[in-house]
């Protein structure tokens, strides 16, 4: 585990392990609000054993993620939401690797993956409907969806082998709580000038270190509308720890949980860095003030 400093104005933790085993040990209640992107089905290779997203069916994975979002209920304050990215998964179903992204080396289209080997149960071509898969999953299990927020990404990126359907320019963001009350900011809303669509741009300036980071103002926009001024933020797969920056950056104390561990080392260095930044900012700004 890396957290921050002893006397830091702001604490955050990065813990590495399975995200149901180490949920499992944190604080129930706890959590005022959650955003994270997990792993999609078969689209990259991580290089850590257990990883999510790997499983043999997509029943098994709808139940890995499941699990987990069960594991993050427990944690999280009964007034708190979750904000869940989920993208999907097209079936290939032609026994053969789809192919090798040489911008992306994270994303397994060299070798046979199940959803290009036949007989994973779907009609060829067909896109699996993942997102919803795992949304009606959680509703099930007693989760609230309170919203489908359609992330529409302002510029996505091509699709240029695709040439026989429209190319996916959107994906989905649920708005989970788990009691009928709960935070939420509506005027931030009307700020934004969106409601249930929202486009920001796929950009992330410096999500550099993880293959799939999502875009920081799209994690604003989440803890805006979460009205959380005060208490912790959690990420259960946080990668490159694009939601604990954002926190931090807010004075929210945050923790993010990532099963590869170069990825968490790389993080935590990054944060460390940004709360010395802070710290430098707020002496000198203070000094300022002083010689006035």
């Amino acid at each position: 585990m890396w957290s921050s400093a002893p006397k830091s104005t702001v604490r955050w933790q990065i813990y590495v392990g399975d995200s149901r085993q180490v949920l499992a040990k944190l604080p129930s209640n706890h959590y005022a609000c959650a955003v994270t992107s997990p792993p999609y089905f078969w689209q990259r290779d991580y290089d850590v054993s257990g990883q999510i997203g790997l499983e043999p069916s997509v029943e098994d994975y709808v139940e890995s993620l499941v699990d987990t979002m069960r594991a993050v209920k427990r944690v999280l304050r009964k007034d708190g939401t979750l904000f869940l990215n989920l993208g999907d998964t097209y079936y290939s179903g032609k026994g053969q690797p789809h192919g090798i992204d040489k911008k992306h080396s994270a994303r397994r289209m060299g070798r046979l993956r199940v959803v290009d080997a036949s007989g994973l149960g779907f009609p060829q071509k067909s896109l699996l409907g993942l997102p919803w898969r795992i949304a009606n999953g959680m509703i099930d299990d007693g989760w609230t969806l309170r919203a489908p927020i359609i992330w529409q990404r302002s510029r996505p990126l091509p699709e240029a082998n695709v040439r026989d359907r429209p190319w996916r320019t959107y994906e989905f963001v649920f708005l989970f709580t788990k009691s009928p009350h709960y935070r939420f900011s509506r005027k931030c809303l009307r700020a934004a000038g969106e409601e249930d669509i929202w486009s920001i741009d796929t950009k992330s300036v410096r999500g550099r270190t993880h293959p799939a980071a999502f875009p920081e103002a799209l994690v604003r926009r989440c803890l805006d509308v979460s009205g959380v001024r005060k208490g912790a933020v959690l990420d259960p797969f946080s990668g490159s720890c694009t939601v604990l920056r954002v926190a931090i950056e807010r004075g929210l104390a945050a923790t993010g949980i990532d099963l590869n561990p170069a990825f968490c080392a790389t993080a935590a260095t990054e944060l460390a860095h940004l709360l010395n930044q802070t710290a430098r900012m707020t002496t000198s700004s203070k000094n300022s003030n002083g010689r006035r």
